[in-house]
């Protein structure tokens, strides 16, 4: 897989990625917490400057799901997003390194449903710093995470606000080279956002 976008990396780009997420959290609404539950796929690019500054930029696909309460039903949403982001290595030896991460995305969607239909919207933006050590093949990156995320979601009924109710996550990435450019991504993610990732990287 990571042989489709080899070209895109060589052509224009110094990295490329398709990433492959399930994550839930606790949103915060006016009249208690609802748990969202989302699954998408991304596809990203990113040019790094002679700083090592990386800026890239992507695109996704999210499936939503917004489980109700006594005062509210199951929402089900698909939406799209685009995001940029900022990423900057550290290195302090050869083999450990401290990166620091900033992304901002915006999402919109809708539910599809004919009676009541209703529209998602949300601002997201993290920033994340995480300490990355490497042997041989493999690299192990601990990390931690700030969210900020808010939006509405809108219907017939009217607009419900929304927020994160834990803007904190930690978690653990593993990362495997294939080759000295290509790598597969585990991240395993707990805290206000917990879930997992699978991602295809390709790095210049």
């Amino acid at each position: 897989m990571l042989s489709l976008y080899a070209g895109l990396a060589q052509a224009d780009w110094t990295g490329v990625a398709l990433e492959l997420a399930n994550v839930d959290a606790d949103w915060k609404f006016d009249d208690g917490l609802r748990e969202a539950q989302s699954s998408g796929i991304s596809f990203q690019v990113e040019e790094k400057t002679g700083t090592g500054l990386a800026v890239g930029a992507g695109i996704g696909y999210t499936s939503m799901r917004v489980v109700g309460d006594s005062s509210a039903s199951n929402r089900k949403f698909d939406a799209e997003y685009l995001q940029i982001y900022l990423r900057q290595e550290f290195n302090i030896s050869k083999s450990v390194s401290l990166y620091g991460l900033f992304n901002y995305s915006y999402h919109t969607g809708d539910d599809n449903d004919v009676d009541n239909p209703a529209d998602i919207d949300w601002d997201e933006v993290s920033v994340q710093i995480d300490l990355s050590i490497r042997f041989a093949n493999f690299r192990v990156s601990p990390f931690a995470a700030y969210y900020d995320i808010d939006g509405d979601i809108s219907d017939d009924n009217g607009t419900a606000v929304f927020e994160i109710d834990d803007p904190l996550s930690r978690g653990i990435r593993f990362d495997y080279y294939l080759e000295p450019t290509a790598f597969i991504r585990f991240v395993f993610q707990s805290g206000g956002r917990a879930g997992g990732y699978l991602t295809f990287v390709r790095r210049y």
